[in-house]
């Protein structure tokens, strides 16, 4: 009888905890899958350049010819930044040519053209949907001759960093004719680099026909086919002039951005070249002896060709990356924090950007209109309170971390309704409320829904064709592979999702998840979250920002130049807010364990505490004291008000304060 019992009791406890374990289950191998295919999608064919740099240590800067080259760069001033691992960016490729340069190397520095900015077609159609649609706010501002302002200067930024790299050359590409032939014939033709085109007499300027490069007794000849209309495409000029050549240069390499056919037609025709440089994408091969190799596109990597000048000579080319291990060159990264200024600045430069969902008809309908996603939170409250908890919810504030915020292709998909007349407008805080990516941003403008509620004036079921407007491959790698595991995400008859859950999927953006924990120092409560959250951070290390911030009051004293703090606990609150701001900055590493001894001896000198841990006493009262420390108390209290925040303990994530029942624990009650 007794083994009857256990037996049931075994059964019970079986079936109880079966469904929380296979949903834990479950759940880990969702995000797993999420994170494998998200990494492998993101990958790129490319050596890493601590790797290439590695491979230079055992070669001869004096036995080896070495080409860097770029192309179809298209604007591409950096990465957008929607996802970890991106490749690319100026100021990364700045530090990659240093770096070699560093090594003792004098580069051949290239560029095969296409640096000016091109648009997929669905953005051309929406542009020009924008110029007639009664719903848009921004037909007026639309360039009347096809080039947007943004685009000028974004072209600019490209030429001046290629000054200052001190490119030697540049092959022009036909789309460099987009802004017209005079881009190419005053512009480009004009610049401190030359123009490498072999195949035409009628350019005037800067213009050369051949590039030689010498390397001991070893000469390198450097050709530069281009598409321009303007330019002889069918390459008699080839056969007339390598013959010469030959008999002056021991390598020949041809920089062309004509078609693929016409570089392989090329390269079999003449196995005396030693390689074609061609720009777009592609994995390196060799036809006969020749080598032909790619630029690759939107500057995501720097192609880079050896040609050894040793008794065997060999030629070799790889791509190398430029992925965020490779640090900002200072004077480049300078260069676009000048461009995001003038952005900021320039309203008109701000007028840019793509129009979503034009072809729906809720967008379409001119009696539509946006309202913000608090709006539908008085009929749909379970539904915004998962909202609320999604990376959606935050978009916006990926922008306020990068400095983006008035970039119009970036703001586009990080906001609700942009480009309408009724939607979110850059630098209209009037229009606040249409931050991240909202309700609408989905459902469509819900105007005439919270009217009229009707099935047919909002999109009850969203369409994937929706969510692609954003999730392009370019933004978002592997979303359609993974779609069915990340929609869970945003259902929003899904159950409400942990801490845990939250910050994984934040892991997963482009930025570190930003915490924030709101106490006061002395609160019982604030003590008790310290307690509770603090080992569950720690565990994430650095890949979470976690700040500890304090709510307190900053009161302007009339007959003194400086401000007085005051807490809801007294004078002694204030100074033991002070201090452990002075520990978090003297001993960050130790600042967690000095926390959750205070949380235990919170009654108790201080002194025990930062004794047991080793912390210098007279050290931390001085730093409580310092301008430092106080600037950073009053950066607390103005993050906390700009919030409305007033409850301690308060948790924060990304700007978003969390439901309180998705972390509390074993907190009991707050202080206000």
């Amino acid at each position: 009888m007794k083994k009857k019992h256990i037996l049931w009791i075994f059964l019970l406890t079986a079936i109880v905890a079966t469904p929380p374990i296979y949903q834990r289950l479950s759940e880990a191998h969702r995000l797993k899958q999420i994170k494998t295919v998200k990494h492998e999608a993101s990958q790129i064919n490319a050596i890493p350049l601590k790797n290439f740099l590695g491979q230079l240590k055992d070669t001869s800067p004096q036995k080896t010819l070495l080409v860097l080259y770029t192309g179809s760069t298209q604007g591409h001033l950096e990465p957008c930044g929607c996802f970890i691992g991106q490749s690319g960016g100026l100021p990364r490729r700045a530090t990659a040519i240093s770096s070699i340069r560093a090594q003792g190397f004098l580069p051949l520095l290239v560029d095969l053209g296409g640096i000016l900015p091109t648009k997929e077609p669905k953005m051309k159609e929406s542009v020009l949907s924008m110029a007639t649609s009664p719903n848009d706010a921004t037909a007026e501002t639309l360039p009347v001759n096809g080039v947007h302002p943004l685009d000028q200067l974004r072209t600019q930024k490209v030429l001046e960093s290629m000054r200052l790299l001190k490119y030697e050359a540049l092959v022009p590409d036909k789309t460099d004719m987009n802004f017209g032939e005079d881009f190419v014939t005053d512009t480009l033709a004009h610049q401190e680099f030359p123009l490498l085109a072999t195949n035409t007499e009628e350019l005037t300027g800067n213009i050369q026909s051949v590039l030689m490069r010498t390397m001991g007794d070893k000469k390198v000849a450097v050709l530069g086919l281009s598409s321009l209309p303007l330019q002889d495409t069918k390459l008699t000029v080839l056969s007339h002039l390598l013959p010469e050549i030959q008999k002056q240069a021991d390598f020949i390499v041809i920089l062309s951005n004509l078609s693929p056919e016409a570089n392989r037609t090329i390269a079999e025709n003449y196995q005396d070249i030693s390689a074609i440089l061609s720009h777009g994408t592609g994995e390196a091969e060799k036809i006969g002896n020749v080598v032909l190799a790619y630029s690759g596109s939107n500057g995501e990597t720097l192609g880079a060709l050896l040609l050894n000048t040793d008794d065997v000579l060999g030629v070799t080319a790889q791509q190398i990356a430029l992925t965020e291990e490779v640090e900002d060159d200072p004077q480049t990264r300078e260069l676009l924090q000048d461009f995001y200024k003038q952005v900021t600045d320039n309203p008109q430069l701000q007028a840019g950007g793509e129009r979503l969902f034009s072809n729906e008809a809720l967008e379409q309908d001119t009696l539509s209109g946006y309202v913000g996603s608090q709006a539908c939170a008085t009929c749909h409250r379970k539904e915004f309170d998962q909202w609320a908890h999604t990376s959606h919810a935050t978009a916006f504030n990926t922008l306020l971390t990068v400095g983006k915020q008035f970039y119009p292709e970036c703001v586009s998909c990080h906001v609700t309704g942009f480009r309408y007349e009724t939607g979110y407008q850059i630098g209209n805080q009037e229009r606040k409320e249409l931050v991240d990516v909202g309700c609408e941003t989905c459902h469509g403008p819900g105007k005439q829904h919270i009217t009229t509620p009707l099935t047919t004036n909002i999109r009850g079921t969203v369409k994937l064709q929706v969510c692609m407007e954003c999730h392009t491959p370019s933004h978002s790698p592997g979303f359609a592979q993974i779609v069915e595991h990340v929609m869970p995400e945003v259902d929003h008859s899904r159950t409400e999702p942990s801490l845990k859950e939250i910050l994984e999927q934040r892991m997963r953006g482009p930025m570190k998840p930003q915490v924030e924990l709101f106490v006061m120092s002395f609160c019982p409560f604030g003590v008790q979250a310290e307690e509770e959250l603090l080992p569950f951070i720690e565990k994430y290390g650095d890949a979470v920002d976690f700040n500890l911030r304090f709510i307190a009051n900053l009161v302007e004293e009339p007959d003194s130049e400086e401000s007085k703090f005051t807490s809801l606990h007294g004078e002694v609150e204030v100074i033991e807010n002070l201090r452990q701001i002075a520990v978090s900055q003297l001993y960050p590493d130790q600042f967690f364990d000095f926390l959750l001894c205070r949380a235990k001896h919170l009654k108790s000198a201080w002194t025990q505490c930062a004794e047991k841990l080793g912390l210098d006493i007279d050290k931390i009262n001085k730093e409580m004291e310092s301008e430092r420390t106080k600037r950073l108390f009053e950066v607390d209290i103005q993050r906390s008000e700009a919030l409305g925040i007033r409850s301690s303990p308060t948790l924060v994530v990304d700007g978003k304060v969390i439901s309180g029942g998705l972390w509390r624990g074993k907190v009991s009650g707050i202080c206000r």
